[in-house]
């Protein structure tokens, strides 16, 4: 009776195998109940165990993942009853990877271990290599590489006692999937290429599609973005044949990195969408995760930051339910370099230092230096010169020990920038130079250009070189648009504008403060929208348009206090104050003024502080208080002959100089009003010796054009004193001739 019970139950476990490959999963699954009932029944534990276990195993390949925990978990019971600790062990080793699949960590490693425990007890090395991979991959999605890193060795080692080749390639490209974290590129290469040998000796296509994505993902962090390309494309075809959509999803993503570091948005954006819909059918979190995080870092590109957010906010909050630590830090960082875009600079700085530390956690040394960037970009914009230096420094060094030259680029372009506000043109000189040199070597030399020709055309238009300036500028423009950086041409376009204003090209400035404005609102820069309104201010001011340009003023103001941004606000302020100053509002110009020169110092811009105090001045001219001008002149003077001394040829000091003539003439002109005729003489004699003559007579006699000697509404002691001052004042033009 036995015998033929037996008979039944090996019947019943047939006919599930038959129907399982065969695709009739409900067919397979009332077998193989019946065949563990069977088998139960005549005490043939280890086969109910196996009956249990093959249901188990269709439940998995049906998605059906809570149903197939529990018959594993039966089948354990089972195998525990008939003395099978290995079958047991297996069982345990099935759970792990299913409670892994769901994100239950701890779960997972529980089983695991109970896995791990059973192995070594019946020493058996294919199961304790299985059981290494497996606690391997949970440390590296915990962050901790080398930990994970010792368990993939330990793995390799356990395969290769077995003799189990194939198992031993899957953990030689897990260990090369840590090496290439680390930045360690020569021995990933290696192993990548040993485990690829073996899977195409072993004819494992699926095998061989994840390797060439990783090795991919290797020649991409190293720049080689020709190989990186014909790797991913060479996976992207293998995948095809065989069906295997997820690793062809992920061969996508992949290319989508290529051509965005190319420049290539478009395409860029084609092939993460292509990744997303696979990743999304086959409801794969974690890749749903990464192609989000692609796409929020290609939306940043064409500048639709709120796209970008919530693609980056999706991307971490999956990161983080599965304890996926490597992608929570490099989101964090793009989150973080979102939000300050946006303006949300306290929010940004909270982001970022925590992306630092969840970088530094799980040694990714080139997160953590993108994050040091963005910092220091924070604190420029609050006008926090000092902190921002360092963060740019800080970057810098951690990009230069890993050799990433594209942000070490940024670096080097961003200390220029900051020595420029801060008066320090020679060092702005110097570190522009390291720039252009580094970016020369680098594969992304043309996507630097638009950076550094807006940072140096900055740099050209403080030093006075309108021409050049320009020239930089339109260049920028034109390379900025070509690579679809809408935020740099925006920028391109302000500093075009700001040189037509110097030149006092009104008309021309005010349609492309405009213009400028337009494209910034494009990109959803408010501190930028800003900056154009409050260019509009500036060219009305010259046009002599007070109230509208106040209205502007305040409209710009706005913008500056929504997104935190105190240089946007001391320019406005001193703008602001000199349209009242000129209507004659000379109260509420002092405070304005006095607000922007304080925040001037605590920025430490010397030039702004400089235009601060030659405004003031213009206050009390205006008040006849004369020593009181003059020690606010003399003030904006030393602050000017700070900077020019920081500057080394003659031609700088002519071309600088130039833009403060009216200054030195005004303080000339106020001392010889004060009496102090010697004092006026010698500071003209020393900057006409740098910039001639011609200027600077000119604006004297504009003002001796403005001294009335005769009328019935002038004393006879007011025209003997202003004959005086023209006398005294035509002395000085011929002194400095």
């Amino acid at each position: 009776m036995a015998t033929q019970d037996t008979s039944i139950a090996e019947k019943r476990l047939q006919e599930g195998i038959d129907a399982f490959s065969a695709g009739n999963f409900e067919t397979a699954a009332n077998a193989f109940v019946e065949a563990e009932k069977q088998f139960r029944q005549v005490g043939d534990l280890k086969r109910a165990g196996d009956s249990r276990s093959l249901l188990a195993d269709m439940q998995r390949e049906n998605n059906l993942i809570e149903q197939a925990v529990t018959s594993y978990r039966r089948a354990i019971n089972l195998y525990k009853e008939a003395g099978r600790p290995l079958s047991e062990a297996n069982a345990f080793l099935a759970i792990g990877h299913l409670e892994r699949q769901q994100s239950h960590i701890d779960r997972s490693l529980e089983a695991y271990q109970h896995a791990q425990r059973l192995y070594i007890e019946q020493n058996n090395a294919k199961g304790q290599g299985n059981t290494a991979l497996a606690l391997g991959h949970i440390e590296l999605q915990h962050g901790n590489i080398s930990h994970a890193s010792d368990y993939y060795q330990q793995a390799i080692t356990f395969f290769r006692t077995a003799n189990d080749t194939m198992n031993e390639a899957d953990a030689v490209s897990s260990l090369a999937n840590t090496q290439q974290l680390t930045r360690k590129f020569a021995e990933a290469e290696a192993n990548y290429a040993r485990a690829l040998e073996v899977y195409e000796a072993n004819r494992d296509p699926y095998g061989i599609v994840d390797t060439l994505v990783g090795l991919g993902h290797t020649y991409l962090d190293q720049q080689r973005f020709e190989e990186a390309a014909d790797t991913f494309a060479n996976a992207l075809t293998r995948s095809k044949p065989i069906e295997y959509e997820l690793g062809g999803a992920d061969a996508n993503l992949g290319l989508a990195e290529v051509a965005q570091n190319r420049g290539e948005i478009e395409q860029a954006l084609a092939s993460a969408q292509l990744a997303q819909q696979v990743y999304i059918d086959k409801s794969n979190a974690l890749g749903v995760a990464n192609v989000s995080r692609v796409l929020s870092e290609i939306q940043i590109r064409r500048g639709q930051l709120t796209y970008a957010n919530s693609l980056m906010e999706r991307a971490l909050r999956t990161y983080k339910a599965v304890a996926f630590r490597v992608g929570q830090a490099e989101t964090a960082a793009g989150l973080g370099e979102i939000q300050r875009r946006r303006g949300f600079l306290s929010t940004a700085l909270q982001t970022l230092e925590d992306a630092r530390k969840q970088a530094r956690t799980v040694h990714n040394e080139f997160v953590e230096g993108r994050t040091l960037l963005s910092i220091g970009d924070v604190y420029r914009q609050q006008g926090k010169f000092s902190l921002a230096a360092i963060h740019y420094h800080d970057a810098q060094e951690q990009m230069r020990q890993i050799g990433e030259t594209f942000l070490i680029v940024r670096a080097e372009a961003q200390q220029a920038s900051l020595a420029t506000l801060n008066g320090r043109l020679d060092e702005a000189q110097t570190q522009l130079a390291k720039a252009l040199e580094a970016a020369h070597s680098s594969p992304f030399s043309a996507q630097l250009t638009p950076l550094l020709l807006v940072t140096e055309a900055q740099l050209l238009l403080t030093v006075g070189d309108y021409t050049q300036a320009e020239q930089r500028f339109n260049g920028a423009y034109a390379q900025a648009t070509a690579q679809q950086e809408p935020l740099l041409a925006a920028d391109a376009v302000l500093g075009l504008a700001r040189v037509q204003l110097a030149r006092g090209e009104l008309e021309t400035a005010m349609i492309t403060f405009l213009e400028a404005g337009q494209q910034y609102q494009q990109v959803e820069s408010t501190s930028g929208d800003g900056d154009a309104i409050l260019g509009v201010a500036q060219v009305l001011i010259g046009q002599t348009q007070w109230d509208e340009a106040i209205q502007r003023c305040d409209e710009a103001l706005l913008r500056f206090n929504q997104s935190d941004d105190a240089l946007g606000k001391a320019d406005v302020l001193l703008a602001q104050g000199l349209a009242q100053r000129d209507k004659d509002e000379l109260e509420e110009a002092e405070a304005l003024i006095a607000q922007a020169l304080l925040l001037y110092q605590q920025q430490q811009q010397p030039l702004g502080e400089s235009d601060a105090h030659y405004e003031r001045a213009g206050i009390f001219l205006a008040r006849l208080e004369l020593d009181n001008a003059a020690r606010e002149l003399q003030q904006a003077i030393a602050l000017v002959e700070r900077v020019i001394h920081t500057l080394s040829t003659p031609q700088q000091w002519s071309l600088f100089l130039h833009q403060y003539i009216e200054l030195y003439a005004q303080a000339a002109i106020t001392d010889v009003r004060r009496n102090a005729d010697e004092r006026a003489r010698m500071l003209l004699q020393n900057v006409t010796r740098i910039v001639g003559a011609k200027e600077i007579i000119q604006h004297l006699k504009a003002y001796e054009e403005t001294i009335q000697t005769s009328g019935a509404n002038i004393t006879e002691d007011e025209i003997r004193t202003n004959k005086d001052l023209l006398r005294r004042l035509g002395q000085l033009r011929k002194g400095v001739i």
